[in-house]
């Protein structure tokens, strides 16, 4: 019996033959080929699986950090950048994803609260519109996991559109940083620590922002 290529079952499992082609594939299905009929079986799985998986989107946040990622590629490979490494802190926690209270539904929060980590240092931040404007407050703190009831003081801070800075500081004595933030996109705070080690925070996108605004 002369059997069909995996090439043809595949076309066949995805549904792209032509109708010929289709009726003799199901004709030597009919006549009982083992063989074919397993191959087939093998890859409707696989289609299958492959059409579930169209409905999977990545998180919003793993997608803005990948895009901060090539963004950030020019600006650390600068000749004053030589040597040092930069690592984008995990959100840890959004405030804007978390399932709302029962009792509270319809309610809307204009202060969105992130933590973010990158080995034992934690950057937890706080988003906070200003009155009647695009326009946001950005105020955080650095600390140490190890030592949570201390904040690090004395770190560069500098807020990055694009990869290119817009503002920059340091963190106070108990490790407090803020900025005024517009609702742009691809905004990054990166953090200075030691001299060979950038932490880079992702902000959330203006579309976030500007929803934070109008409700």
């Amino acid at each position: 019996m002369e059997h069909f290529s995996i090439d043809e079952w595949i076309d066949f499992a995805r549904g792209i033959d032509k109708k010929e082609k289709t009726i003799e594939m199901r004709t030597h299905l009919d006549r009982g080929c083992a063989r074919c009929s397993k191959t087939l079986e093998t890859w409707r799985q696989i289609v299958d699986f492959a059409n579930q998986q169209k409905n999977c989107e990545p998180p919003a946040y793993a997608l803005q950090a990948v895009k901060t990622s090539f963004v950030l590629q020019k600006t650390f490979a600068a000749k004053e950048n030589k040597g040092k490494k930069f690592e984008i802190a995990r959100l840890l926690f959004d405030s804007a994803i978390q399932p709302v209270t029962v009792g509270v539904r319809g309610t809307a929060s204009v202060v969105r609260q992130l933590l973010y980590r990158s080995g034992t240092l934690c950057i937890d931040m706080r988003m906070q519109p200003k009155p009647g404007s695009e326009s946001m407050v950005l105020i955080g703190q650095v600390l140490d996991s190890v030592k949570p009831d201390h904040g690090i003081g004395g770190i560069p801070v500098r807020l990055l559109c694009k990869g290119d800075t817009l503002s920059q500081s340091r963190t106070n004595e108990v490790g407090e940083f803020d900025f005024g933030v517009t609702a742009a996109d691809h905004l990054q705070l990166v953090f200075g620590v030691a001299d060979t080690r950038n932490i880079v925070v992702p902000v959330p996108d203006g579309e976030s922002i500007r929803g934070m605004v109008e409700a």
